[in-house]
């Protein structure tokens, strides 16, 4: 459990907070090593792993957003001492990600290809990306229950057990792509398959160890495996009106990404697999910013519970200025080498020259990002899932695709073009989210 006080907080911000950066690079690895995987393929490889994957990212939003729900509920009975409520709460979040597990499987099975060519992939892009797709989505039940279990033994202070999942899960990935792209021994080569294979067996471990945790009676916190799926009405549907708000959250930010996109898939695979080398580069200088946003919404949600909501915003105000400096610090590199990082995807000339330079306009908005994640991770944590929604639709919908649109193609800026509109739009969405936060309305929400 947390160790709650004004004195400790900053000791205690740290603690939830290293493991978590860890377990996000661990993460990124993930699909890092794909991508340094099938780099020597060439382009049309790379451009089609780019896309499945964050097409995959897009279309998996309701597990993250169960996951959101079932650690503010946790978190917030934990916070009042009351464990069986809690603990039903964690198992009917175990029981959603279940439902949308088997629904995002058949999804990926049946449809992936067309997915693909709706948002205006390349036929033969299409066809290799379909290939990593179906595979990876056929995974989604084990990925499904593996993020909704870490975001409950996040909620309860345990940021070290997913890092430690994660981190296995990293070492199956690299074996497996190894086995597997190249083929090695009776195995055969299935390059583009064999990446997303690799990494739908890990999703399999990881979830192992997290169940083996959940599961573990000598824990202040564990939930019994035979009742993890056991339906509890009135917690069933609490998660589910938390969830709800945040999952329209994403449907928003998915339906503008996928718009994001469309453009980007315009300009041509070049285009595209730079844009994809410098996501991948990106990523890598958020891992202070994923681990500080997910050490909030326990501290937050337990403050709430034990009735300190002042507590809650000291803690909020102490992470924001770790992320502030951490994220300027990075920025500066970005400015300074931005080449360095893109060199290790083996890009060709052109696509090299172009990743650097959207890597370099993609220092401006690092640190607004930051800011973005840690006040929206703070009101989700409290159970205010309305206000980051909002943020969201404004944002997302009605500002970035106007201004990606129009800077890209109308003004025929290309890729560099796509990347100035983000900053633009990560600025506004920070300062709005800000606003939000500080009116209020996460201190007096019910859960």
């Amino acid at each position: 459990m947390l160790v709650l006080s004004e004195s400790r907080i900053h000791g205690t911000i740290l603690r939830l907070a290293w493991p978590a950066i860890v377990e996000s690079l661990l993460q990124l690895l993930v699909y890092l090593v794909g991508s340094i995987m099938v780099g020597p393929l060439g382009t049309t490889a790379f451009a089609a792993v780019g896309q499945a994957s964050m097409l995959a990212t897009y279309l998996l939003f309701p597990f993250w957003s169960i996951g959101t729900a079932s650690a503010a509920l946790v978190s917030r009975h934990i916070g009042g001492q009351d464990m069986v409520s809690a603990r039903a709460c964690a198992a009917q979040g175990m029981l959603l990600a279940l439902v949308f597990g088997v629904f995002f499987t058949i999804v990926g099975i049946c449809w992936s290809h067309e997915i693909l060519l709706l948002i205006g992939t390349e036929p033969e892009v299409a066809a290799l990306g379909a290939q990593y797709l179906e595979i990876l989505l056929g995974f989604s039940l084990f990925q499904s229950l593996r993020v909704v279990g870490s975001s409950i033994l996040r909620s309860v202070g345990d940021t070290r057990t997913p890092m430690w999942a994660t981190g296995v899960m990293n070492l199956v990935n690299l074996a497996a792509c190894y086995v597997f792209v190249y083929g090695w021994g009776p195995f055969p080569r299935l390059e583009v398959a064999g990446v997303a294979l690799a990494s739908g067996l890990s999703f399999v471990v990881s979830l192992y160890i997290v169940l083996r945790k959940m599961g573990n009676r000598h824990e202040d916190f564990f939930l019994p495996l035979r009742d993890l799926f056991r339906p509890a009405v009135p917690e069933f549907f609490a998660t589910l009106r938390l969830a709800a708000p945040n999952m329209a959250e994403m449907v928003l930010q998915r339906a503008g990404g996928l718009t994001y996109l469309w453009v980007v898939t315009g300009l041509g695979t070049t285009a595209l697999a730079a844009h994809y080398m410098a996501v991948r580069v990106e990523s890598i200088a958020f891992m202070p910013a994923f681990g500080l946003s997910m050490a909030v919404p326990p501290l937050v949600g337990q403050a709430l519970g034990a009735m300190n909501p002042n507590l809650a915003d000291l803690a909020v105000r102490r992470t924001v200025m770790m992320g502030f400096w951490s994220m300027n610090l990075l920025a500066v590199g970005f400015l300074a080498v931005p080449g360095l990082l893109v060199g290790m995807f083996s890009p060709e000339p052109e696509v090299y020259k172009l990743s650097s330079l959207v890597v370099q306009i993609s220092a401006f908005e690092l640190t607004c990002v930051t800011l973005y994640m840690i006040y929206g991770s703070a009101m989700r944590g409290a159970g205010d899932t309305v206000s980051p929604m909002i943020v969201t639709f404004i944002g997302a919908i009605l500002v970035r695709i106007g201004l990606v649109y129009t800077l890209a193609v109308t003004l025929d800026l290309g890729l560099p073009g796509v990347w100035i509109g983000t900053v633009v739009h990560w600025a506004l969405r920070a300062l709005a989210a800000y606003l939000l936060f500080r009116r209020g309305r996460w201190r007096t929400v019910r859960v």
